[in-house]
């Protein structure tokens, strides 16, 4: 899998900066299922738990954990 280096390695991301670190658009980034911090009208990524969602999205169907 190809890390991709965030901005001053950031570990809180902005829906743009999360969108471009998972090589998607904003839009379809919106409708993924994506555990994520709203601060008012605010949306915010942890990439610690962009990557673990990563690798859970990449573990084959019916692995054991």
């Amino acid at each position: 899998m190809k890390i991709i280096q965030t901005p001053n390695d950031k570990e809180i991301l902005t829906r743009k900066e999360t969108a471009v670190y998972l090589s998607v658009c904003v839009t379809t980034l919106d409708k993924l299922p994506i555990p994520r911090i709203k601060t008012g009208r605010c949306v915010r990524f942890k990439k610690s738990i962009l990557d673990s969602w990563l690798e859970e999205q990449s573990k084959p169907k019916g692995e054991a954990v």
